[in-house]
């Protein structure tokens, strides 16, 4: 084989690295570079790698993750939505779609609200300012309907 492509253009010579953590007789192995080093040793033509991009070589992996999803944060609002209106529609929000009727679930309204406390209590620090806003505000509204519900309903206090 040549080492020129179908443009006459010279590309460099090929490295297979092996990742994997254990040999064919099943003993662990310290894997080949990591994908990272393999990029910055051979740049793909026409790149440019800069200290930003690249993950220092000591960097730990959450470091490395640390970077937003920016398709995480619609379905993170899309989770909580649907969860809120789950619990509105326990709270009688909404008619039934097979009865038509209204129907008051509380305890299943409390379940679904408890959900989003310990969602709330479990990303605290990790979601963005809208992103709080939208829990703080679905949980709250969804309490004081609770409370509303819980107070009409006969023999409840």
């Amino acid at each position: 084989m040549s080492d020129e492509n179908k443009a006459g253009e010279a590309t460099g010579p090929v490295r297979v690295i092996d990742r994997r953590s254990f040999a064919s007789d099943g003993t662990r192995r310290t894997p080949d570079a990591a994908a990272e080093e393999a990029a910055m040793a051979h740049p793909v033509a026409g790149s440019v790698v800069t200290p930003a991009a690249a993950p220092a070589k000591g960097a730990a992996p959450a470091a490395r993750a640390a970077q937003p999803d920016p398709g995480a944060s619609p379905l993170f609002q899309n989770l909580v939505v649907n969860l809120a209106r789950q619990a509105a529609a326990n709270l009688g929000a909404s008619r039934h779609p097979l009865t038509g009727q209204i129907e008051v679930d509380l305890e299943g309204a409390q379940q679904m609200i408890e959900l989003l406390e310990a969602l709330r209590q479990k990303t605290q620090g990790n979601l963005t300012a809208e992103e709080t806003d939208l829990v703080e505000g679905l949980i709250g509204d969804l309490q004081m309907q609770y409370v509303a519900v819980r107070s009409k309903s006969p023999g409840r206090p």
